[in-house]
Order: C-alpha cells, then sequence, then structure tokens
C-alpha cells in the first residue's frame, strides 16, 4: 500500500536525520575528547564520520533510495563503536553505545533486518568487551557478561515490541482511513491509490485499464418502504454478491451512498461491459430475504475506459458517471458503454 509505506518512509527519514544531528555533534565532542587523550585514530575517525553525517544531512531529503543510504551509514557506524570499545584509552562507558544499536536498527532498518542487524553488533560488542575487560576472577567476568547480555537482550525485545507495535497501529490505521465501514469494501481514497498504481502499470506496459461506475437501482424506494436499516443490508448484500463474481486483481469499492466503482486492470471496454453484465445478472438472480418479503435488486453500470475516456481518475469517473445516468434514463437495470452513447466514434 503506497500510502502506508510512504508514512512508513517518512518516519525513518526524520529518525535518520535526528540520528544524523546527534552524529555530527557527538562525532566533533568525543574526537576532542580522543585527542586529549593521544587517540589518534579514533579522534580522525570521528571527525571524518562527522563530516560524512554532515554530507548525509543535505541529501537525506531527497534520496530515493532511503533504506540502502542508511545501511551504507550504519555500517561504518556500528564499526567506529566496536572500534571505540576495543581501543586501550577508552573507557567501558563506551558498550552504553553499544546498547543502543537495537533501537537505531529497529527503527531505521524494521523488524527483520532490524533484528539481524542488532543481533550481530551487540553480540560483536559483547564479544569485544568480554575480550578487552576480563579478570583473572571467572565468576566476575560470567557476572559481568550476563548482565550485559541480559541488558543488550531486554532493550532488543522492547525495541522489537515498539517497531512491531507501531507498524501494526500504522497497518490499522491505514485500512480504517481507506475502508467502508458499513461494507467492508475499499472506499474512494484506496481506489484513488491503487488507480494511480494501475495506471502507471498501463502506461508503462500498455495494458488496458477500465472503470465502472455502478448504481444501485431505486434505492430510496427500498429506504422508504423498508427503513434504513434494511437499506444497510441491502448495501452490504449488494456488496457481498458483486465481489464473489470479481478476479483477484479487480477492486470493487463504495463511493458513497448506493454508488459502487470497480477497476479492472487488465480489461478492455468488451471485458468491462462482460464483467458488469455477469455482475447485474447475478444480483438479479440473488434477492435479498427481508422477513418474509423477497428484495429484488436490480443495478445500473457505465463503463469508461483509461485513455480513451481520459488519463485521470476524475475523468473517468465522470465518463462513467454520465453512462450510468443514461443507463438510468433509458430504464435502469443495464450497462451502457461509449459504444451505445456515441456509435459513431465506435
Amino acid at each position: 500500500m503506497p500510502g502506508y509505506f510512504a508514512k512508513n518512509e517518512q518516519h525513518r527519514r526524520l529518525v535518520l536525520k535526528a540520528l544524523l544531528w546527534i552524529t555530527l555533534s557527538g562525532g566533533l565532542f568525543f574526537s576532542v575528547v580522543n585527542l586529549l587523550h593521544d587517540n589518534w585514530l579514533l579522534a580522525g575517525l570521528e571527525i571524518g564520520y562527522a563530516a560524512v553525517s554532515l554530507y548525509l544531512l543535505t541529501i537525506v531529503d531527497r534520496t530515493r533510495n532511503l533504506q540502502l543510504l542508511t545501511a551504507v551509514y550504519l555500517l561504518p557506524f556500528f564499526s567506529i563503536m566496536i572500534l571505540a570499545l576495543a581501543q586501550t584509552h577508552t573507557s567501558f562507558a563506551v558498550f552504553a553505545w553499544i546498547q543502543s544499536i537495537p533501537i537505531i536498527c529497529y527503527l531505521l532498518l524494521g523488524l527483520r533486518l532490524g533484528m539481524y542487524g542488532s543481533v550481530l553488533f551487540v553480540g560483536i560488542g559483547l564479544f569485544v568487551f568480554s575480550r578487552r575487560f576480563s579478570s583473572d576472577q571467572l565468576l566476575q567476568n560470567v557476572e559481568i557478561i550476563a548482565n550485559l547480555g541480559l541488558a543488550s537482550l531486554a532493550v532488543m525485545i522492547f525495541a522489537h515490541i515498539y517497531e512491531r507495535s507501531r507498524l501494526l497501529n500504522e497497518q490499522r490505521l491505514t485500512d480504517q482511513a481507506t475502508t467502508d465501514s458499513l461494507t467492508g469494501l475499499p472506499n474512494r481514497l484506496k481506489l484513488a491509490e491503487v488507480f494511480e498504481r494501475e495506471r502507471a502499470h498501463a502506461q508503462r506496459n500498455g495494458t488496458p485499464l477500465s472503470l465502472v461506475f455502478v448504481d444501485i437501482d431505486h434505492f430510496k424506494q427500498i429506504n422508504d418502504r423498508f427503513g434504513h436499516e434494511v437499506g444497510d443490508r441491502a448495501l452490504v448484500h449488494f456488496a457481498t454478491v458483486l465481489a464473489q463474481r470479481l478476479r483477484v486483481n479487480d477492486l470493487f469499492c463504495r463511493l458513497g451512498g448506493e454508488e459502487f466503482a470497480v477497476l479492472l486492470p487488465g480489461s478492455k471496454a468488451t471485458q468491462a461491459r462482460e464483467i458488469a453484465e455477469s455482475l447485474r445478472d447475478r444480483l438479479a438472480a440473488q434477492p435479498l430475504a427481508v422477513d418474509e418479503a423477497t428484495l429484488h435488486m436490480t443495478l445500473s453500470a457505465g463503463v469508461a475506459c483509461f485513455g480513451v475516456d481520459g488519463q485521470s481518475l476524475d475523468e473517468l469517473m465522470l465518463a462513467a458517471d454520465r453512462r450510468t445516468y443514461a443507463a438510468k434514463r433509458a430504464g435502469r437495470n443495464r450497462v451502457i458503454t461509449r459504444e451505445d452513447v456515441e456509435p459513431a466514434l465506435g
């Protein structure tokens, strides 16, 4: 889902920018500290990486491959942490930076890569720490490593839980925003999102793309006769019956009220008409039982095709909507295409 992934990438871009600022300021500060301790190698690396961070800050907002840029940035970043821990001139307090690795990995790389990166670099950090700060007392060494290991594992678990919850919540909110609450069908927002993707596919590969505008006939009479509760049941019944006939790649959505639309990737006008006619036949063959009465429902539909009727969703919707009203004027319970209303252009 493009909207969902765009939001997720924006989140990671902001996190990376914050980390770059921390790296820039921290690199400059600790390079001075290491120069005062005559640790020229680490000071030089920190100054160099501060410069890299400054450069990345200038391009992070416009890069197209954020994940690759993040991976390229983090690999030397974590490596400098490990090197700093291994240097004899540094204190064991450097390990505090090692424990920030899981948080950084999960926020910037996601669940799978975040877990791999955390396990790899935290594991290396624990190994380096155990080799450098080991003492002659085995029990004390085991106790220190166990405490640091468990603390690091806890940070990793909490980071994993947080990132998973954040992604699930974002997905849930996105689904709610793009789903009709009554019928469970995608809504107009989802249609616009999917149309952009399918339009790009159609333009790239030269494949057809059609849109069918569908309107329930005499829906106001259903509400007036049976009440709005039955009207809602009729909408759900309509959505359920028609959805069973459509293909996996077709998008059936509710626009509002009794108006629906079907996006048909890979379908020409003739194929779209056949599908719309099959939907009409299926609906007529499956009436809705209301108490002891039987509610027969029909639909009117209009077909529009990408390219012939326009390039944008609004243009296709307008053309299909006009043909739907032509179907209603012609007596309802029928499908109208461009050829039906403009035979000279067929």
